[in-house]
């Protein structure tokens, strides 16, 4: 199994949604979309099911930082269900030469080579736009991507609703709701139900081809999607 990346043209123009194919009802993980600190464009999410003992990274969480400097203190995922394990986060800053954001991707830690640049959250900081490199935001945007790591641990189904992410600045520590949402079953065989703002959804919507790279230049950044991956062993 590979890495399915959201493909983006640079860090500074990253479109933060999805590719929709076939969206019946609009997907949303939270009404929330963060705060003045931490602004996201879009709500999205993915789900798909798996073997056990099966890992993964998770990369969805995109998210474009308006002041700064920013230090991040801790990163805790909203979940329910006990069939996936969290095995850990990280954080890497987006840049021009480093701006291919993961949907998810085998294993964990990370460890394919366009997925470089990931620390532990912990004491990570991150520049404000106005202090950032112009040669790595050429754009004048600052974005990070938050990659958490899975393990199946059992048959069932687990779901994330999004994240708490604690952080400091201006000398003062402050947390956000970020809305990320993530549907996971197991065995690999068994469909892997989700839901929008109105309710469950029928499993056969909000389909996209799991193959290759997902192209998102020119789409709309307020597009609310959701991805569906089938079957992966």
């Amino acid at each position: 199994m590979g890495t399915r990346f959201v493909r983006a043209g640079t860090a500074g123009i990253l479109v933060l949604a999805l590719a929709a194919t076939g969206c019946g009802s609009p997907f949303r993980a939270s009404g929330q979309l963060g705060d003045d600190v931490f602004v996201q464009t879009g709500s999205y999410g993915w789900g798909g099911s798996f073997a056990v003992g099966h890992r993964l990274t998770d990369g969805v969480t995109i998210v474009r930082i308006d002041k700064g400097p920013v230090t991040i203190k801790s990163i805790e995922p909203v979940m329910h269900g006990g069939s996936a394990r969290l095995l850990g986060a990280q954080v890497r800053l987006l840049t021009a030469s480093r701006g291919s954001p993961v949907v998810d991707s085998e294993g964990w830690p990370p460890a394919h080579p366009d997925l470089d640049g990931a620390e532990d959250p912990a004491g990570f900081v991150i520049p404000g736009p106005a202090a950032a490199d112009p040669v790595d935001h050429p754009h004048g945007t600052v974005h990070i991507e938050i990659l958490l790591g899975y393990e199946f641990v059992g048959e069932g189904r687990t779901v994330r609703r999004g994240l708490n992410v604690t952080y400091e600045t201006g000398g003062r520590q402050r947390k956000v709701f970020l809305g990320s949402y993530m549907a996971v079953c197991a065995p690999a065989a068994v469909p892997c139900q989700h839901e929008d703002e109105n309710g469950p959804v029928p499993l056969a919507a909000h389909v996209t081809p799991t193959g290759g790279l997902l192209d998102l230049r020119g789409r709309s950044p307020r597009l609310h999607t959701f991805i569906e991956v089938r079957n992966r062993v």
